[in-house]
């Protein structure tokens, strides 16, 4: 499975990309109520995976060349104390034998339980048994609040894991804490930037655009040059990368900072004007809509048909391998502003590291949490060859030898300059803890929307509807609409 980013949802796509004490957040809630979101929450994830049939559809988040292997407690020191770890991602499990080796008393045993929506339903089935759970369990930070309502991660605050803030990316750092709460250690994210072909936007007389609104005119521009040409591809039915649009637009539809009370926003007039634009680039064949990961968006990127891609970090060290014609040609800029001056970027995947309640080992596992996403000695393996993880780690980050950095895509640029400064100004989501039921229905929803029998404001007010009714039936009290 390809890896260095997150992704759940969209379940017609495989992908070839390479790159995600207890308290919980909702606060005081009947027991009654706790299981029953729980027990919905599980359904919805088994409904997921079934549908799925193992693939997630988006690469998986942090790395570059398949998933992570099971790692060995054979060189474990006698007497050690043994934490089981959940996780996916390639190169993971070269960073757990590096921390086996230099930590004597812990020893941990990675477990791949399955990528993404396939681990969590394994991890919510073992807690509602009460038997078989993990100590350590990689989350994107999406699915944190899913886990958390129901009390099922430890609180690391109490282990002292709230010194690695300094070193963390603040978009990061507010996705896995609630008020002075810490669910889970931060590992890599998915900043997103406009990556554009430079030989065809030279060709065709294009500017950089800066705002969305110019973004719009150099896609006229371009389509008016060459009718068979495009911009960019805009993927309705790719949840993940359409909320990371959304969130730098100022449109995400979801607020939630705990408790029973849930945003659901898609009919504002924000979420509606995003709906109307890309609508408008799809309408006249200015965008197109083909599958993320898909053999049809890379011949359109590397044909020219497609002239940038709205890139997470991630993204250009596996779209190197799927593209031959152009590698070289392809460079970033920070992506379009909704409105001039400003200087927002959205996220599109990442994953966590967390504790599961139940541990007997939970201060040995927080220690190893903090290692994993918090160390320079994890972050040599985690950005390296084999993960390719793309850092929270600040001080790799802000490194200049890793912003200097270059990939044969690129030619002599530095993308990593570019992905690094959009990570500063990542504006915080506030995921909802019904995101597994959202990615479940997200793709049927918006298909349409890729055939063109429905445009892309009405398939929002359809999701707004089927998710408003099912929060409501969860026990929360929805807002928006």
């Amino acid at each position: 499975m390809a890896t260095s980013h997150s992704g759940v949802g969209n379940v017609r796509r495989t992908s070839t990309e390479s790159r995600t004490g207890t308290a919980a957040r909702p606060g005081a809630q009947g027991a009654g109520r706790r299981r029953r979101i729980f027990g919905l929450a599980a359904a919805a994830l088994a409904a997921t995976t079934v549908a799925a049939c193992g693939s997630t559809g988006l690469p998986a988040p942090s790395s570059a060349g398949g998933s992570a292997a099971s790692g060995s407690t054979a060189g474990c020191a006698a007497g050690a104390t043994h934490l089981t770890f959940w996780g996916w991602s390639a190169g993971y499990d070269l960073a757990v034998n590096e921390f086996n080796k230099t930590h004597p008393d812990i020893c941990v045993q990675l477990e791949n339980a399955g990528a993404t929506t396939a681990e969590y339903v394994k991890l919510n089935d073992a807690l509602t048994a009460h038997s078989g759970a993990p100590d350590i369990a990689q989350i994107e930070y999406f699915e944190l609040p899913s886990f958390e309502i129901t009390h099922s991660l430890v609180d690391l605050s109490q282990y002292g894991v709230g010194s690695a803030k300094s070193d963390e990316a603040p978009a990061a750092w507010a996705q896995v804490t609630q008020g002075s709460a810490q669910y889970a250690m931060p590992v890599d994210l998915g900043p997103l930037a406009l990556y554009y072909n430079e030989k065809e936007f030279s060709a065709n007389g294009l500017t950089v655009p800066t705002t969305w609104a110019d973004f719009a005119t150099q896609a006229d521009k371009l389509h008016a040059a060459n009718s068979k040409d495009a911009i960019t591809n805009f993927d309705p039915e790719s949840p993940q990368d359409v909320l990371a649009l959304m969130q730098q637009y100022g449109a995400f539809p979801f607020s939630y900072t705990g408790g029973n009370t849930l945003g659901i926003h898609f009919n504002g007039a924000t979420e509606t004007a995003f709906a109307n634009y890309w609508q408008s680039l799809i309408d006249k064949h200015e965008a197109t809509t083909a599958a993320d990961f898909s053999p049809t968006q890379w011949t359109n990127f590397d044909s020219g048909a497609d002239a940038s891609r709205l890139s997470p970090a991630w993204g250009p060290v596996g779209m190197q391998l799927s593209i031959k014609q152009t590698t070289g040609d392809w460079r970033a800029a920070a992506l379009p502003q909704a409105k001039t001056g400003q200087n927002l970027a959205g996220n599109w995947g990442g994953s966590s590291i967390a504790v599961v309640a139940g541990s007997k080992y939970a201060k040995q596992a927080a220690e190893f949490a903090q290692w994993f996403g918090g160390s320079a000695d994890a972050w040599k393996i985690l950005s390296g060859p084999v993960a390719g993880a793309y850092p929270a780690y600040l001080p790799l980050l802000d490194s200049s030898s890793f912003q200097s950095s270059t990939l044969p895509i690129s030619g002599n640029s530095t993308p990593n300059t570019v992905f690094a400064s959009a990570e500063k100004n990542i504006v915080d989501p506030q995921w909802p803890p019904i995101m597994t039921a959202a990615l479940t229905q997200w793709t049927s929803t918006f298909a349409g929307v890729t055939k063109g029998s429905e445009t892309l404001a009405q398939a929002f007010a359809a999701f707004q509807q089927q998710m408003t009714s099912y929060a409501q039936a969860q026990g929360f009290t929805v807002v928006g609409g």
